[in-house]
């Protein structure tokens, strides 16, 4: 655990250089207080169903990576980095979360050709649980996609 906390720090630290400090403090905190992993995905669900923002009740949310855009960015740099595939290219992968944040329905809808699609599809459906969208306040199935850019 401290290991993975760890290599998620180290990447924050590599992506500090291309987003704003305020913005990654300002996500760090959010996402150390939501806690991250798939571990902790039941707790976050339970809280986000009764979260308030500005002191009303949240109703409509999309589905969200553990941690944020900022920790998809990180997973998605490990990935790649692991993924030995060569090619440029953008591969765009949509999917649905389901109520407990399980990725279901994946497909590539933007291809970059065979060797990446694959590479991108397997990327995604190798994801952590996310924390599923909510609809009326309550967990609900909710598409979702990535966009994952190769070799550039």
């Amino acid at each position: 655990m401290k290991l993975n906390r760890l290599l998620m720090m180290l990447a924050m630290s590599i992506l500090t250089l291309s987003v704003s400090a305020q913005g990654v403090s300002d996500k760090m905190k959010e996402a150390q207080m939501r806690g991250f992993g798939a571990q902790n995905t039941q707790a976050n669900t339970k809280s986000d169903s009764t979260a308030k923002t500005e002191g009303q009740a949240k109703t409509d949310t999309d589905p969200e990576f553990p941690g944020g855009e900022v920790f998809l960015q990180a997973y998605l740099k490990k990935k790649l980095t692991h993924a030995g595939v060569s090619g440029k290219g953008e591969v765009v992968v949509s999917f649905k979360v389901d109520k407990k944040g399980n990725i279901y329905g994946a497909e590539v809808t933007k291809s970059a050709g065979n060797a990446l699609d694959t590479a991108a599809f397997n990327i995604v459906t190798g994801m952590p649980r996310w924390r599923p969208g909510l609809t009326k306040g309550e967990p609900a199935d909710k598409p979702a996609s990535v966009t994952i850019n190769f070799g550039q």
